[in-house]
């Protein structure tokens, strides 16, 4: 007898990726008119896109007949924006937390076609975060792993 999928952590995760894509979407309204040009145009892309992220987040929400999350009136910028390099850095910034909400997203999938749904979206979300000037990670939306300390083993330092 093969285990029962775990729809409520698959439930929680949609819901989660949800807020996050509505979180994206206001930031992407706050930063939009700082930039100008090509910057100007790709902060526009993302937001369209992340209107269409968020239209079948909700529909698959719907689908399973859940109510979905409502986006917050306003939220919190994680430091002032008022110039486009701060601009650039919300946007690395709201990229790095989609990418952690589709990493999760990943993991608490029932379904191969969800489990892809949010892989593929992952990846948008990395490259977008490095295209606004975002740092590499090995693993993109999963923590970095704690920093190496004199007792963690390497491949020079056997174990003691």
């Amino acid at each position: 007898m093969s285990p029962r999928p775990n729809t409520h952590s698959e439930i929680e995760t949609l819901q989660a990726a949800l807020a996050g894509v509505h979180a994206a979407l206001w930031g992407y309204g706050v930063l939009g008119p700082r930039l100008s040009g090509e910057e100007e145009e790709r902060g526009r892309r993302a937001y369209v896109r992340y209107r269409e992220l968020r239209d079948h987040l909700v529909a698959l929400l719907s689908e399973r007949s859940v109510e979905p999350v409502a986006a917050a009136a306003g939220y919190t910028l994680p430091f002032p924006v008022s110039d486009a390099a701060s601009a650039r850095r919300l946007a690395a910034h709201l990229e790095a937390g989609c990418a952690g909400v589709f990493a999760d997203l990943v993991a608490g999938a029932t379904s191969a076609k969800l489990r892809g749904f949010a892989a593929s979206t992952l990846r948008e979300c990395a490259l977008r975060h490095l295209a606004w000037g975002g740092a590499l990670s090995a693993f993109p939306g999963l923590p970095r792993p704690p920093a190496r300390t004199a007792t963690t083993p390497t491949p020079d330092a056997p174990a003691r």
